[in-house]
Formats: C-alpha cells, sequence, structure tokens
C-alpha cells in the first residue's frame, strides 16, 4: 500500500475511501464499531480489555478468541482497499493493537470541530456543510458513539441559526437550502428550521420543494405534538402553492380520488383527517342527540425506552386498532406514544368495553412490548357545544 490518504465518513454515514477504492460500513454492527473506534483513537494504542468491553458493552462478556475474530474479519474487510492494508492500517501491539498512526487520514467529524473552533464565519459555514447527519447513525444505541453523537449535534444546532442568518443576509439561497434539508431532517418539528428552508427555496422559485418542506413539517407535528404549524407558516405554504393548488381536481377525477383504497379493517387516517371525522360526528349528534364517545390509548413505558422501540410498538398497536375496531370507527395517531379513537356506534359502557378489548389483544398479540396501554373515554362535545 501506498501512502495515499485516506478519507473517512463518520457524519451522516461511515465509510472510508482511499483513491477510487471504498469501504462501507457493511451489516456487521461489531466489525463497524471497531473500525470506527480504531480510527477514533488512533493516537494510541487501544488494549484488548477496552475493545472487548467496547464490543460486547451490556452483553456477555466476549473471550478474547472472539474479538480476535472481529479484528480478523476487519483486516480482511480493509483490504478492499488494496491488498495487504488490513495489516497495514491495523497495527498490532503488546496487549492490543492500534490504527497506524503514520497513515494520512482525514476525519470529516474532527474537520468540523476544528472549522467551527477557528471562529470566523467562512469556516463556520465549511463547518456545517460537512454536517451530512448525525455521527455514526448505524451505532444508535451504544453509549461510545451516542455520547460523541449528542456532542457535536449540539454543536452544529448551535452554531446554525446564526449561519443560516448570514446566508439570508448575503442572499447566498442556494446554500441556504442544502443546509436546511439536513436540518429540517434531524429535527422535524422545527418551525423556525422550515420556515428558513421554505423562504431559501421559494427565493429560488423552487415552489414545490417548499410545499413538500411544509407538508413534511406538518405531518410531523400533527403525529408527534397534535398541533398545526403557525400562522406564518401556512401564509407561506400559500405562497408555496400560487395561486392555484396544484393538487386540484376536475370533476371528472373527483370521485376516483374520494374512493377509499380497498383495505381491510377499520380506519386508520392522520390527525388532521381525524379532525375533520369528529367535527362531522359532532355535528350529527347534535341532531340527534345521542353522544358519540371518543377514546384516548396511551403506551406507556419505562422513561429510558428507546424511540425505536416506542415506534415499533405504536406499529402494532395501529395493526391491533385495524383488526379490532368496527369499520364505522376511526383512529389516529396523536403524538409519539398515543392514538386516539372515534367510537360513534357505542355508548360511554360500550366504548370502554371496546378499549378494554382492544387491550387485551394487544397483550395477548405481543406479551413482550415494552409498554402498557391504558384509555381514557369521554363524549365528544355536540357541535356548537362551548
Amino acid at each position: 500500500m501506498d501512502n495515499s490518504a485516506l478519507r473517512v465518513q463518520m457524519l451522516g454515514d461511515f465509510s472510508i475511501r482511499r483513491g477510487e477504492a471504498e469501504l462501507t460500513g457493511g451489516r456487521s454492527r461489531k466489525l463497524f464499531l471497531l473500525l470506527a473506534f480504531l480510527i477514533w483513537e488512533r493516537a494510541r494504542p487501544v488494549p484488548y480489555g477496552e475493545l472487548t468491553d467496547l464490543l460486547w458493552a451490556g452483553q456477555a462478556a466476549g473471550s478474547l478468541n472472539a474479538l480476535k475474530a472481529v479484528l480478523h474479519r476487519a483486516r480482511t474487510a480493509l483490504d478492499q482497499l488494496g491488498e495487504g492494508c488490513g495489516r497495514l492500517l491495523i497495527l498490532s501491539r503488546e496487549g492490543g493493537c492500534q490504527w497506524n498512526p503514520e497513515i494520512s487520514l482525514t476525519l470529516d467529524a474532527e474537520d468540523f470541530t476544528r472549522l467551527l473552533a477557528a471562529g470566523d464565519p467562512e469556516s463556520r459555514r465549511r463547518a456545517l456543510a460537512l454536517y451530512r447527519g448525525d455521527l455514526l447513525p448505524a451505532l444508535s444505541g451504544h453509549p461510545w458513539a451516542d455520547a460523541r453523537r449528542e456532542a457535536l449535534r449540539g454543536q452544529y444546532l448551535e452554531a446554525l441559526p446564526q449561519v443560516l442568518s448570514a446566508l439570508a443576509e448575503a442572499e447566498c439561497w442556494r446554500e441556504a437550502a442544502e443546509l436546511t434539508e439536513t436540518a429540517c431532517a434531524l429535527e422535524p418539528c422545527r418551525e423556525d428550521l422550515c420556515r428558513l428552508r421554505m423562504e431559501a427555496l421559494l427565493r429560488l422559485d423552487r415552489r414545490q420543494e417548499a410545499a413538500a418542506a411544509y407538508e413534511s413539517l406538518h405531518g410531523q407535528l400533527l403525529s408527534r405534538l397534535g398541533v398545526l404549524p403557525s400562522q406564518a407558516l401556512r401564509d407561506l405554504y400559500r405562497r408555496a402553492l400560487g395561486e392555484r393548488d396544484p393538487r386540484a381536481l376536475s370533476p371528472a377525477t373527483l370521485l376516483e380520488a374520494l374512493r377509499e383504497p380497498p383495505r381491510a379493517g377499520s380506519l386508520v387516517c392522520g390527525f388532521d383527517a381525524f379532525r375533520v371525522i369528529c367535527h362531522s360526528a359532532a355535528r350529527a349528534a347534535s341532531r340527534s342527540g345521542r353522544p358519540v364517545h371518543t377514546a384516548l390509548l396511551t403506551a406507556a413505558g419505562d422513561p429510558s425506552l428507546s424511540r425505536r422501540s416506542l415506534d415499533r410498538a405504536m406499529d402494532h398497536l395501529e395493526e391491533v386498532l385495524r383488526g379490532g375496531l368496527r369499520r364505522g370507527d376511526a383512529a389516529a395517531r396523536c403524538g409519539a406514544d398515543q392514538f386516539v379513537l372515534l367510537l360513534p356506534q357505542a355508548d360511554y359502557a360500550g366504548s370502554r368495553a371496546v378499549c378494554a378489548r382492544l387491550v387485551r389483544a394487544f397483550t395477548r398479540r405481543y406479551p413482550h412490548a415494552p409498554v402498557r396501554l391504558t384509555f381514557f373515554v369521554q363524549p365528544l362535545p355536540p357541535s356548537g357545544a362551548p
């Protein structure tokens, strides 16, 4: 192997490049973690015991033989960069190993930190352009990666408003649009970032992208927080749509657009559609005098429960709701851990019975789910009620 510099990406993804050759993270989490850690700590030899603790954190202790097997796989993978690269890059040391510090290497996470520390506006702009996503997202949940990810993310979010303000003043709209694309993906519920992105896109006359940015925020706010975007953002959205909504229908396509696609089970919809359904049900209740009941299902979990585990449990709950509610009922996810139900065919006692049945069905089907379901039933106020 010659002394061609290695380029390592850890922000947004993981890869090692040497010339035209490239090694990506692959499927093995331990191999991926080992490579990232040795590169990060390349200034020192790392004892085998420290590597074992790293790779088997929170699991049954790994053996030295198991560690050496991972090291062998890592060296074999590095040979994709050139013959003999594995042995040259991962050096054996007494009681441990070390990433070869003599081989020239650039690491995007280190460049990001260095440029931010420089402090001048141009360096900060270059730093944020390097931040293509959080550090090592495939290692989410590992303590070593999580601690460094949160630190870099905090630095990024702290520098972002000042850089975007400077770009707006300089009318660098294309660069602002690129930066806010990453920022909105990382912080999907931040109205200020969405506003800056929409303004930049409108300046570039990229109206469809501006409208899509609003619609993404709209969905995130409703599903996670149960709230709508601000009036200022809705005004920007109308500007993005222009005089005529591009989603407008002709009479010939209206019925086709309104037809419900074939799907078994009850109606599960977005929260904004659910509110409209409730308004219609409330109007009908005010005429008939028969109350309509709603129920709030909450999935309570341990405070340390990861977002991925909670989302999986909520997806499972949605499956139970689709199969367990009647076709005239409706449901919508209204928060990270909640579903709201509309039960127009049941009285108060019947609605509680429906919820109890759903809880039992969920528990039977997913006995190891990391959440506990609770519910609260109340009548929907009739239309015009205070």
